[in-house]
């Protein structure tokens, strides 16, 4: 083995990324990107604060100081139908209805993370002692949406169908677009009579078949395959998950043209998706960010299917409902939003 050929070689891949800097700027940005959002997400400790409907008016005036002793909101309501109706339409985290035990517990039940946080930040308010089992005994968790029996990936499927077919098809576009310019075949298209609309729109609807199979091989696998349980219409569900990857896909078209080879365009993976996997709900509820990272997530796609997901698999919600459609119609801007941005992509690059 020949120690000068060696270092010739090692000689010559620094030479190539010494002269990338872009990726060299990706290799230092891309890290450190997220590791912002790991710290602006875990760096601090924070405690649950709750909004709590407490129901019984004997049985508030016991457990509504100690709710707020725990840092709780508590409003007081008639009924227990009140309660679960105030927990069901949003206006709060939980409800408790009691007056003699067991005490009873309302959790919306969608979201996994954030209703075990809600019990046992309850459980512990509510309970002088919850080592013992007679004290845990004394408290019953009913379930507005779901039940308690669903396994963690019921829970965790919506968004798990959201965020792989986002980011294979953002992918998938990403490279296949870059290759396109790569080979020249996207100027000589361009020296045709097609218009670069009409191109992008092209590339759009061809690889748009592709994100639509895909979605279905998802979706088929996760409901007959895996046994996902799921409420909602399986249409609904198709349809969310076929305007989210159009989307990528369309993302992807703009995204290639800042990428000069297959490196730079992968390493936009950290870029792109990673801050949506951590800022999309996937895996701290958005409720409980930072109002900043509130407000980024208020423009990710991918936050957006993820609540219809949820809201069609777990609470059976129909393509009617108003925050289905809502969703929707954010996530069909932003595609729209991305095919623009691909059409003056190619213009820039061109022109």
């Amino acid at each position: 083995m020949s120690a000068r050929r060696t270092a010739a070689v090692a000689k010559r891949i620094v030479e190539q990324f010494r002269h990338d800097r872009r990726t060299l700027g990706l290799i230092v940005v891309a890290p450190l990107l997220v590791l912002t959002l790991v710290w602006a997400l875990w760096g601090s400790p924070s405690d649950t604060v709750l909004d709590v409907a407490v129901g019984n008016e004997a049985f508030a005036r016991i457990a509504a100081p100690r709710l707020e002793g725990a840092g709780h909101r508590v409003g007081g309501v008639a009924t227990y139908e009140e309660v679960v109706a105030r927990v069901r339409d949003g206006r709060a985290h939980a409800g408790v209805w009691g007056g003699s035990l067991p005490i009873r517990i309302v959790v919306e039940g969608s979201d996994p993370i954030r209703t075990s946080g809600a019990i046992s930040a309850l459980e512990r308010a509510l309970l002088q002692d919850t080592s013992r089992p007679s004290a845990v005994g004394g408290v019953v968790v009913e379930h507005v949406y779901g039940r308690p029996d669903l396994s963690l990936l019921d829970f965790l499927a919506p968004v798990l169908i959201a965020f792989f077919g986002f980011f294979f098809m953002f992918l998938l576009a990403t490279v296949s677009f870059l290759r396109e310019r790569q080979s020249g075949t996207l100027e000589r298209l361009l020296a045709s009579p097609l218009r670069r609309g009409e191109l992008v729109l092209g590339y759009l609807l061809g690889f748009g078949v592709f994100a639509l199979i895909q979605s279905a091989v998802i979706l088929g696998y996760t409901i007959f395959v895996i046994q996902v349980r799921y409420r909602g219409s399986l249409a609904t569900i198709f349809l969310v998950e076929a305007v989210l990857v159009l989307g990528a896909v369309a993302l992807g078209l703009a995204i290639s043209s800042f990428a000069r080879n297959e490196l730079q365009a992968v390493q936009f993976i950290p870029i792109v998706i990673l801050p949506q996997a951590f800022l999309s709900g996937l895996l701290v509820p958005v409720e409980d960010m930072h109002e900043v990272l509130r407000a980024i997530a208020s423009v990710l796609p991918l936050t957006y299917a993820n609540e219809a997901l949820r809201a069609v698999m777990i609470k059976g919600y129909a393509l009617t409902d108003p925050l289905v459609l809502r969703d929707v119609g954010v996530m069909a801007l932003f595609a729209a939003a991305a095919i623009a941005a691909a059409v003056l992509s190619i213009r820039r690059e061109v022109a």
